[in-house]
Order: C-alpha cells, then structure tokens, then sequence
C-alpha cells in the first residue's frame, strides 16, 4: 500500500503541473500588442447596404441608445462603431461621400475637407428620421446611426 499512495501524490503532482505550464502558455501572449489571441475581429453589425471602407477594422461596436435621462430604455436602434484603417483622413472621406451618394442613403452636411477628413451627416431616403454621423479622420472612422439621428458628433 505504501508504493500506491506514493504514486498518487506524483501524478497530482505532474498534473498540477501541467495545469499551471498551460496556464502560464495561454497569458503569454495577452501582453504582446497587435497581436489578437483569438484571430482577427469580425465584421461590425451594421446595416446591409451601409458603406464599409474595405480594409477597416472595428475596434469597437455598441449597439441600442443610452438609457433616457429617467433611468427607462430608449427602444430606438441606434449603431455606435469605430474602425481603424491605414488611410488618410482625405481618402476615407473621399470614399463616404461618394458611398453616402448612392442607394438609400443622402448626405446631409459636410464639413472638413478632402486632405484631412471631416464630419458627414446622413439620412436614409426611405426613412428620412433614420440617420447618423461620421467622423473620418488618419486612421479613424466612427459612426453613430440610428433611429432619430443624426445622434450627436462622434467622439
């Protein structure tokens, strides 16, 4: 009996082991920058005829409004979403207004400029009280959309 409670504690041992070896694998690579542990992130909800800059990537994504200033829920929907891409701000806002001019969706207002970037406003033709705004500047595009909009500036 001596040599079976001797083997128990050695393989507790070794699994133990193990478990922490595999641990400390899976956190190593948390610390290193750009590098996503699970694969690259997905397409952001947006909706299907909305302009998406190729090549852009959503770094974050919010959807449904705040909560109303009495604490109840606005029910609207509402799209938050920024994307990252390697363009300039004057390309990125080259592209939306030129994607902004077709299908279900007017351009509003306009302000910045072709080299920069700037801020576009936005409608649906179909639903006139559904819109939103873009922010488009180096590297930076961030949407807000929805029912009731356009929502307020991006930040």
């Amino acid at each position: 009996m001596k040599n079976g409670t001797a083997f128990l504690p050695a393989v507790v041992r070794r699994l133990l082991a193990a478990g922490i070896v595999l641990l400390a694998l899976s956190a190593c690579g948390s610390n290193v920058p750009n590098i996503p542990i699970y694969g690259p992130p997905g397409k952001a909800q947006v909706p299907a005829d909305f302009p998406v800059y190729s090549g852009a990537t959503p770094t974050s994504e919010t959807y449904g409004a705040s909560p109303l200033p009495d604490g109840s829920k606005d029910r609207r929907e509402r799209y938050d979403i920024t994307w990252t891409s390697d363009d300039n701000g004057g390309k990125l806002f080259a592209y939306y207004k030129a994607q902004l001019a077709q299908g279900d969706w007017v351009e509003q207002s306009t302000s910045g400029d072709a080299n920069r970037g700037g801020l576009i406003a936005f409608r649906r033709k179909s639903s006139p009280t559904w819109g939103g705004s873009i922010l488009l500047a180096d590297g930076k595009i961030h949407v807000i959309m929805g029912d009731g909009c356009p929502c307020g500036v991006p930040a």
